[in-house]
């Protein structure tokens, strides 16, 4: 399977689904050495490498996971086949997984609900076609196009007509992301086209977040050309700190009325992730990375055992317009499914 991880959160997803014996591929450096070990040269050179997973951890001080495991796959003539490498793979890095005994049910679940927690709609438009892609970290998927018929500017019936293709594409893109529940849609074209059809989607949905862009084309050329400008990551971004901005409204509202519906602080989540009573989950990414290898070490038990008793996890950045209260509050906090009395807890 191929992924392209858009978050810390997907790299910590991957950090639980990756175990020993699978296989990973990406591209990654290697160093190598020219000549004789003692007085030749080295340096540090790219290529694409398979390991067989010893272990998995997330490296401190960076949003980058490393994957360590001996080398089955690789060019020749640099002479690492059978080698110990580490990859590290990173936000937005493409990398391939492998599993010898097969993808599980669960784990493709698993999968399945965060590309679509993290995924956003793209509807390129002008007035010869339209498409409409469903973005995600695996990739684009191109879920409806078709051309648009119009008369010449000339005939008096063309406005009519335009107005029909409108209602049509929105209707389209509508019942895409209904079924798909995206983030953030992105209405995408060279002229005023894209104005009236964001207008008549937010008719259609409103409340939803709807964004327009210019790209020179419409159609599917048009969702790519979207993709390639870079503006969805950011977008998707600016959903995720929205989403944590959200966890935090709601944390603070819960503690001043009833101050047992919540946990902050690691020492507090860790009890209440043990009572099997945690809803919501926010991190700040950095404890992922902390420098303490017994805090990384506590971090990753707690999320597992969240994970394991359906709590949905989130992660913001300390750049985050949230994240620096975060931290003022432990970096971590909890919404809780039902009263816990933590008040004898101490902060960590």
């Amino acid at each position: 399977m191929k992924l392209v991880p858009e978050s810390t959160d997907d790299l910590w997803l991957l950090a639980t689904v990756l175990q020993p014996g699978d296989y990973v591929r990406a591209r990654t450096l290697r160093e190598v050495h020219f000549g004789d070990r003692g007085s030749g040269r080295s340096s540090r050179v790219p290529m694409v490498l398979t390991v067989k997973v010893e272990n998995v951890e997330f490296q401190p001080f960076t949003t980058r996971l490393r994957v360590r495991g001996i080398v089955v796959e690789g060019p020749e003539k640099y002479g690492v086949l059978g080698k110990h490498h580490t990859i590290s793979i990173d936000v937005g890095q493409e990398v391939t997984i492998a599993k010898p005994q097969g993808w599980s049910k669960a784990v493709l679940q698993r999968l399945e609900e965060t590309g679509r927690g993290s995924s956003a709609l793209v509807v390129a438009v002008d007035y010869d076609e339209y498409a409409v892609g469903v973005v995600r970290g695996q990739g684009v998927k191109i879920v409806a196009s078709d051309s648009i018929r119009l008369p010449g500017k000339d005939d008096p019936s063309r406005e009519e007509r335009l107005r029909e293709a409108i209602t049509v594409i929105a209707k389209t893109a509508a019942t895409v992301a209904e079924r798909e529940k995206p983030l953030v849609i992105v209405i995408a074209g060279p002229g005023k086209l894209k104005e009236r059809v964001a207008e008549k989607l937010r008719e259609l949905l409103p409340g939803a977040r709807i964004e327009v862009d210019h790209v020179s084309m419409g159609g599917e050329a048009g969702v790519y050309e979207e993709i390639r400008r870079g503006v969805m990551r950011q977008v998707l971004k600016e959903a995720a700190s929205i989403e944590a901005e959200r966890i935090i409204e709601e944390f603070e509202k819960r503690l001043a009325k009833d101050p047992r519906l919540v946990a902050y602080t690691l020492d507090m989540v860790e009890r209440a992730v043990e009572a099997g009573a945690v809803e919501e989950l926010l991190l700040l990414d950095e404890l992922l990375h902390s420098p303490d290898p017994e805090v990384r070490k506590r971090v990753d038990e707690l999320l597992h055992h969240a994970d394991e008793t359906r709590a949905r996890i989130h992660f913001v950045s300390l750049k985050s317009p949230v994240g620096f209260k975060l931290k003022g509050l432990g970096g971590i906090v909890a919404l809780l499914r039902y009263p816990l009395d933590l008040s004898w807890e101490t902060s960590s």
